[in-house]
């Protein structure tokens, strides 16, 4: 057999995998929102001090808050939102912490990258697009940004972009959220899950502002003349392939997932309690298990590499379910003593 007839058997299924994908990444979303409104109830003001003061008999709930939001088979290491669940994110990713939030938004970005490097076989015959399809291959985000931006030295953006569009947006947010800086995974998260969040500060100082006052010679030297303009072409370029791939992508399912009900991320109103707002969240993620089984149930991937991509899918699903029971315990537990 030819190594062109192995390779062609060993690709995925582009438009299945685009389901999936997308799947992934609706499901990135609605853990990080469980994740975020379960920090705020548990690393919040009012149920802790209720919990740890007088009323004894909402110990449990809490207790079993604070076991899902850190549970390794569960939601991982999961404190979202602002004050302590902030100092907690931290804490974690300094701590090198796995998130399952993360870890589903990483495992869609790549398979991303995947699907598109299949559907351009071209790719494959440029050394340098091949240097960073590998790394990907082979899960070290850090070598393909290295070759990624090796490229766009060497060779200019507007080659860079119209090689790699629209993978590379994708490998700068796998890369963003992966990498120990903290203060870039809101740009990466809004690749992987199509969600604005907007920018945390540093030190008090917005992006805005750093950017008003960078003036050093860090800022590098004029570019030429007409340099500007093709550079924002090939972006607007870039920027147009991937609306197209994004368009296409949304218009793909399988069937399998057709068949399972949409679970559309949980929104707490002002008439939820705390109780039933962590029941909603457990039925949108056991509703994203089932949809993640059914996403990989019919794709087609031959090889190793498609068998170990279903298994950590179901393994992602899994913890969906865990997590999920978690909130529904915590939630009945809040009911038996009387909502904080």
């Amino acid at each position: 057999m030819s190594d062109a007839v192995t390779s062609e058997s060993t690709d995925p299924d582009v438009d299945l995998l685009g389901a999936v994908c997308r799947e992934l990444a609706e499901t990135a979303d609605a853990v990080g929102e469980a994740a975020r409104h379960a920090s705020e109830l548990a690393l919040g003001a009012r149920l802790p001090a209720t919990a740890l003061a007088r009323v004894r008999r909402r110990r449990p709930a809490w207790r079993t808050l604070l076991r899902t939001l850190t549970d390794p088979a569960g939601l991982g290491w999961a404190p979202r939102g602002r004050g302590v669940a902030a100092a907690g994110r931290l804490a974690g990713i300094l701590a090198g912490r796995e998130s399952l939030a993360v870890s589903i938004a990483v495992c869609g970005l790549k398979a991303r990258i995947r699907a598109a490097s299949a559907g351009r076989p071209e790719l494959a015959a440029d050394p340098d697009a091949a240097a960073v399809l590998k790394a990907v291959e082979e899960d070290r985000q850090g070598e393909a940004v290295r070759a990624f931006r090796a490229i766009m030295r060497d060779r200019g953006p507007e080659y860079a972009f119209t090689l790699l569009s629209p993978a590379f947006a994708d490998l700068l947010a796998w890369h963003a959220l992966t990498d120990d800086n903290p203060f870039n995974d809101h740009a990466g998260w809004q690749v992987a899950t199509g969600r604005a969040v907007t920018a945390e500060p540093l030190l008090g100082f917005g992006a805005a502002c750093r950017a008003f006052f960078d003036r050093g010679p860090g800022r590098g030297d004029p570019l030429p003349p007409g340099t500007a303009r093709r550079i924002t072409a090939a972006r607007a370029a870039a920027t147009r392939a991937a609306a197209a791939a994004t368009a296409a992508a949304r218009v793909t399912a399988t069937a399998a997932v057709a068949r399972v009900p949409s679970a559309a991320a949980p929104v707490r109103t002002p008439a939820q309690t705390p109780a039933s707002a962590l029941r909603s969240h457990a039925a949108g993620l056991r509703s994203h298990a089932v949809r993640l089984r059914a996403a990989v149930v019919h794709l087609r991937w031959p090889g190793p590499k498609g068998e170990a991509f279903r298994t950590e899918v179901r393994g992602f699903a899994d913890r969906c379910a865990v997590a999920a029971d978690g909130f529904a315990l915590a939630a009945a537990q809040l009911e038996a003593a009387g909502s904080p």
